[in-house]
């Protein structure tokens, strides 16, 4: 079974658990969870372990932010502020991952010369593909927060009255978020049955 079928209907699995419940810290806690799983299971594979390290630092590094250091309601605190730091420190975390990840085989490579195991793989293409959809997402809630509430910053009048309503991105984020969570965590789940080698990529990276 190819490691595209196994992701499909673990995401589709996985998108109807979020979906139903409807809880950042359930998707947190599956992810995390999913990453100790493969992390033990493929221990020995530089691959799969590595792309889960990142995944996981930064399921982790969002469960204590949004916890414990941002809070993401306020009473005090503009929502034009409030939305901007909360929308733009997701947009970074996941920016800086799906850079990591694209940069992963490069690093790894100087650091450990002499294994010859390090290669790209398919899954962390897909998962790389995943976190930029979240960039595009966060960008949009980002730009849309600003948009919606600008009379925040001083901006009167009927049209910025009219923006106030603007919620285009806001209402299908929900939807958006679990489910293309769901896709990278299915992708790293689906690395318990395989981690397949991007061989072009491969001779690629060797041909430079």
């Amino acid at each position: 079974m190819s490691i595209f079928r196994i992701a499909c209907v673990l995401c589709l699995t996985l998108t109807l658990i979020f979906v139903y419940s409807y809880d950042w810290l359930v998707i947190s806690l599956i992810t995390i969870l999913s990453c100790c799983g493969v992390l033990l299971y493929r221990k020995d594979n530089i691959n799969a372990v590595s792309v889960t390290m990142l995944i996981l630092t930064m399921s982790l590094l969002e469960l204590l932010v949004f916890n414990y250091i941002i809070p993401l309601e306020s009473d005090t605190l503009p929502m034009i502020w409030l939305g901007s730091i909360v929308y733009g420190a997701q947009l970074i975390l996941f920016a800086c991952t799906c850079l990591l990840i694209l940069m992963r085989v490069r690093l790894l490579q100087k650091l450990f010369r002499r294994n010859n195991a390090i290669a790209p793989t398919y899954t962390e293409g897909l998962i790389a593909l995943s976190l930029f959809l979240s960039c595009i997402l966060m960008g949009l809630m980002f730009l849309e927060n600003i948009i919606r509430n600008a009379v925040d910053l001083g901006f009167q009048g009927a049209f910025f009255s009219t923006l106030t309503k603007l919620t285009l991105i806001y209402d299908s984020y929900e939807i958006l978020a679990f489910s293309i969570r769901s896709i990278t965590c299915a992708l790293i789940v689906s690395m318990f049955f395989v981690v397949e080698i991007d061989t072009d990529k491969l001779k690629a990276h060797r041909a430079r």
